[in-house]
C-alpha cells in the first residue's frame, strides 16, 4: 500500500473519530455565495437581553424614581411621610400631623338663622359661610335663646356644612365665639355645647334641625370660654377640637347649650340683637376646620 493511500486512512480516521460541534451559525449557499445564518434566540435570551440593556435600565430607573417624587409631591405622599416621620404623635389642631384638611371652596354651608349684630361699630351680618372664609375676625351668629331654643332636639339652632365628596373625617377644629376682638367677644356669647353630628338629608328642613343619620355616632361636646373674671381674654384664637371618626359628605352642629358661667361674666357688656319681634344676644362661631385622613392612612389611630 502506498504512502499516500497511508495518509488518507489516517485523514478518514481522524475525521470520524472526532465529533463536528456544533456551530452556532449554518451556513447557507445561494447563487455560489456563502452567508451564515445565526440560530434564532429563545424567548427567555431575548427577555434576559432586554432587561440587561442599558436603555432599558434607564427609562425604568427614571420612571420609577418620577412616580416616586410625584407620589411625595403630593398631599396623600406629604401626609405619609408625616406620619413615618411623627408615628407616635396623635393629630391636633396646632398640629394635624398627617390628616388633610377639607378645601374650604369644596364645602357649602347653611343654617336656619343668620343674625345682623347690633353691636356700635360693627353691624355685620352673620351668614353661616363666614365659618369657612379663612377669617377668624367674621363668625356665624344667632339668636340665644331662639324662638325654637324651647324644643330642644327639635330646635333650627344648628349650623350645617356639606362636601363636595365623601372625606374620613378625623378631626374638627373651632374657633368658639365671635374673636374678632375683645369687644365683639365679650358683647357676644360662645357656644357652650353642642351635639355635633352627620345628616343623610340632601335639604335642609323648612323648620328644625336635619335628622341624624345611623351611620356614624353624634359626638356631645364642650368648648371653653377664654374670657376672664378680670374682664381679659386669654387664648381668643384657640382652636378647640372636636374628634370625629366618620366618612361623610355632611356635618352638623347643633347647639344645645350656652353656659350660665359665659352670660355672668359678659353681665352689662352683652348687646342684644331682635328678628321678627324676638330679642336676645347672640352666639355663634368664628370658624371650623375639618380634617380627614388619606386612605392608605386611616388605619392610625387619632384619637
Amino acid at each position: 500500500m502506498s504512502e499516500d493511500s497511508s495518509e488518507n486512512t489516517d485523514a478518514a480516521d481522524d475525521s470520524t473519530s472526532k465529533p463536528t460541534p456544533v456551530a452556532d451559525t449554518v451556513a447557507d449557499t445561494k447563487d455560489g455565495q456563502s452567508r451564515d445564518r445565526k440560530r434564532p434566540k429563545s424567548f427567555r435570551e431575548r427577555l434576559k437581553a432586554f432587561f440587561q440593556n442599558n436603555w432599558t435600565i434607564g427609562v425604568a430607573t427614571g420612571l420609577i424614581s418620577g412616580i416616586v417624587v410625584a407620589f411625595y409631591l403630593s398631599a396623600t405622599g406629604q401626609a405619609s411621610l408625616t406620619a413615618v416621620r411623627h408615628f407616635f404623635t396623635k393629630p391636633s389642631c396646632s398640629n394635624p400631623q398627617w390628616l388633610l384638611q377639607v378645601p374650604d371652596n369644596e364645602i357649602f354651608t347653611s343654617a336656619y338663622y343668620e343674625q345682623l349684630d347690633e353691636i356700635p361699630g360693627y353691624r355685620s351680618f352673620h351668614v353661616a359661610s363666614n365659618t369657612i372664609d379663612g377669617d377668624l375676625s367674621t363668625s356665624w351668629l344667632q339668636l340665644w335663646p331662639s324662638p325654637s331654643t324651647h324644643l330642644g332636639a327639635g330646635s333650627s339652632d344648628y349650623i350645617e356644612w356639606s362636601f363636595a365628596q365623601p372625606y374620613n373625617i378625623r378631626l374638627i377644629c373651632v374657633v368658639d365665639g365671635w374673636a374678632e376682638d375683645l369687644k365683639t367677644y365679650t358683647d357676644t356669647l360662645p357656644i357652650g355645647t353642642a351635639t355635633v353630628y352627620v345628616t343623610n338629608e340632601a335639604v335642609p328642613p323648612m323648620v328644625g334641625s336635619p335628622s341624624r343619620s345611623n351611620i356614624c355616632t353624634s359626638e356631645h361636646v364642650g368648648f371653653q370660654d377664654y374670657l376672664q373674671k378680670n374682664g381679659n381674654v386669654t387664648f381668643t384664637y384657640q382652636w378647640q377640637p372636636v374628634p370625629f371618626y366618620c366618612k361623610t359628605s355632611d356635618v352638623v352642629l347643633r347647639i344645645e347649650s350656652v353656659s350660665q358661667a359665659s352670660m355672668t361674666l359678659r353681665s352689662g357688656h352683652l348687646i342684644d340683637s331682635s328678628v321678627n319681634g324676638d330679642t336676645a344676644p347672640l352666639t355663634g362661631l368664628s370658624e371650623i376646620k375639618f380634617y380627614y385622613c388619606p386612605t392608605v392612612l386611616c388605619w392610625l389611630s387619632t384619637h
